[in-house]
């Protein structure tokens, strides 16, 4: 009975080194994405920025990012192997929700960017991203109200 454990022990064993192994992160191609968010010319800081796969290729990855107080972001992979985005065509959501204060709660959120950039169905904006680093042309968000 003592041997019977042993082997289930040493099997075990045998099978998280595989598993440890085999889990070693993602590897081969992946874009790194350099941009900034602008809203009639300035600056939009705290803006959630999203990459999604344009031609509905789960494969290609998603990602986000919050824009820094000079509207820049950076995107790539974290210590945990998320926000890998493969080279291929992605739409691109802008929105920046404000944080709902604690006397507010159950209150809706609310987008203080143009809507258009935030739909799936109507975001206009768009990047090809390529191997490696991506040092895109600023996301210029236009305001039709003013």
């Amino acid at each position: 009975m003592v041997q019977f454990s042993m082997q289930r022990f040493s099997l075990t064993l045998i099978f998280l080194f595989l598993l440890i192994g085999c889990s070693n992160g993602r590897k081969g191609d992946n874009a790194i994405v350099i941009g900034s968010v602008t809203l009639d010319g300035t600056a939009v800081a705290d803006a959630q920025v999203r990459f999604l796969s344009k031609d509905n290729k789960p494969e290609l990855g998603t990602a986000q990012a919050k824009t820094n107080a000079n509207g820049e972001f950076i995107i790539k992979p974290d210590d945990k192997d998320n926000n890998w985005l493969m080279p291929g065509k992605f739409m691109v959501l802008i929105s920046k929700i404000p944080p709902i204060q604690a006397n507010a709660m159950g209150a809706a959120e609310v987008n203080l960017l143009p809507p258009q950039y935030s739909l799936q169905a109507k975001t206009p904006l768009v990047a090809e991203l390529k191997n490696g680093e991506n040092k895109l042309p600023p996301f210029e968000l236009v305001d039709k109200k003013k």
